[in-house]
């Protein structure tokens, strides 16, 4: 049983990534294609596609070199506007869940919301 897909998602394509994989499947849900296209917004992953019939996602060259998820069901994480932690590289992505949606940690920062970490990809 999944009781999280969004850490179900991110922990699939981190270890497909690491595998080599060329494309991924996942269950689909309105959060997960959410975070898929702020992961191909950034260059993390070339595409995806939503299969509505079978419920799943399928996710195309994966180029993620870790992941760590920082919030959790049983452990939510949250920040304010100024305490936005930044990423171990350049290019790390950290998403955060606020009230206008899903930002990286760059767009959270100019509009000045806080929210749920989500997780940090880099």
């Amino acid at each position: 049983m999944i009781t999280s897909l969004s850490c179900d998602l991110l922990i699939r394509i981190k270890n497909g990534s690491r595998a080599g994989r060329k494309s991924i499947t996942a269950p689909l849900s309105k959060f997960s294609v959410t975070i898929l296209e702020k992961l191909k917004k950034h260059g993390f992953i070339s595409d995806f596609s939503v299969n509505d019939q079978a419920r799943q996602i399928t996710i195309k060259d994966p180029s993620v070199f870790d992941i760590r998820i920082l919030s959790r069901p049983g452990r939510r994480l949250y920040c304010t506007a100024s305490s936005i932690p930044w990423g171990k590289t350049p290019r790390s992505l950290i998403i955060i869940s606020s009230s206008f949606g899903l930002l990286s940690q760059k767009e959270a920062t100019a509009k000045k919301l806080g929210g749920e970490l989500i997780a940090e990809i880099w």
